[in-house]
């Protein structure tokens, strides 16, 4: 059976790694519904339009590698054409695949590695802060949190509406700035403000997948921090993080970097040409690694928001934000030696 996968982004492309090189397949074509900005082709592999090979279709299976929030309208759309033997990759699929090729690949750990059976499972002193806006678009389910996720109200300083207990104002906040910080006004609340021996932050749609015990290992200091998945970018990190920050933006955050760090220059810019990208800032961690994170990430962050704030142009949304998924992902893979770095499930919220 001749396999095909639906997508032409960094999931795709990231399953497409995966397939290749746990099973020896490869696919003989990524399929979109619409060729406008995508790629004609993927690691040498054709990208079709749908409607252009519906006819070679019907014997293939299909690798649905997309966000989730895209997968329900997608699947209509191959029974709508009679295509039935297809393959949703959800959170849980994805983390199965992809973890076990980043396992072989690059040589992660991930969560379940570690022996967290014979630790206890009672209250952990944790807190993780799960960032919630009042602009939060609805989602269809309804989700229990954990007692040790508690939601805060980001960018609580710009409006008058309440949907937290907790906000992210404070006599030390960045509440105010939230439209450049996004979720990381959250991250620097939980730095200056939670005394827990665990911390770190979470999405309201998007959270790690991690138990009771597994939580332990963090409280024992058997690892040090609890880290999503990288993606696997093409051709390297920039081709995620380019699609998200103007080139002027980039510019002056690699500047930064090599003034605040230039004997970390060289190891920084060979990080960002690796094809590995820590999107999202969410993470688990210890008091202690999470502090000298943030201690390190805001204050890069400030030096970079007070250069580009000077001149008046275009900029993305949210982009010190998006710098600081980029900043965060330098710092992991940098710091992957002296922490113990564990990844879990992310999982996406519908």
């Amino acid at each position: 059976m001749r396999l095909y996968i639906y997508g032409a982004g960094i999931m795709a492309y990231g399953a497409y790694k995966a397939i290749r090189e746990l099973f020896c397949v490869t696919p003989e074509g990524f399929l979109v519904t619409d060729k406008k900005g995508q790629p004609v082709q993927i690691g040498g592999i054709p990208v079709y339009l749908i409607e252009e090979c519906v006819d070679s279709l019907s014997d293939s299976l299909i690798l649905i590698a997309t966000p989730e929030e895209y997968q329900a309208s997608i699947e209509q759309e191959l029974i709508k054409r009679h295509l039935f033997h297809y393959q949703k990759i959800d959170s849980h699929v994805e983390y199965k695949l992809m973890g076990s090729y980043l396992k072989r690949a690059i040589g992660i750990s991930l969560i379940e590695d570690y022996q967290a059976e014979k630790l206890t499972d009672e209250e952990n002193e944790a807190c993780v802060y799960m960032a919630v806006s009042h602009k939060d678009k609805k989602m269809d389910r309804n989700y229990k949190e954990e007692a040790w996720v508690k939601k805060i109200q980001v960018g609580a300083a710009l409006t008058g509406v309440r949907i937290a207990e907790i906000t992210d104002e404070g006599a030390e906040s960045l509440s105010g700035e939230n439209a450049l910080y996004g979720e990381l006004t959250a991250s620097y609340y939980a730095w200056k403000h939670n005394k827990q021996k665990i911390t770190g932050l979470f999405h309201y749609r998007r959270v790690l997948h991690i138990t009771q015990k597994q939580l332990s290992l963090l409280s024992a200091g058997i690892i040090d921090v609890v880290l999503p998945l990288p993606f696997v970018c093409i051709p390297d990190a920039s081709g995620q993080y380019g699609r998200y920050l103007l080139p002027e933006d980039i510019d002056v955050m690699t500047k930064v970097l090599k003034e605040h760090e230039p004997e970390e220059n060289r190891s920084f810019l060979t990080l960002l040409k690796t094809p590995y990208l820590y999107n999202y800032n969410i993470l688990i961690a210890r008091k202690e690694v999470f502090d000298h994170y943030c201690g390190w990430l805001f204050s890069l962050l400030e030096e970079i928001k007070n250069r580009c704030e000077q001149t008046e142009r275009q900029r993305m949304p949210r982009y010190i934000g998006r710098i600081g998924e980029v900043l965060t992902s330098l710092y992991f893979m940098r710091n992957e030696r002296n922490w113990k770095i564990a990844h879990a499930e992310k999982i996406w919220r519908v």
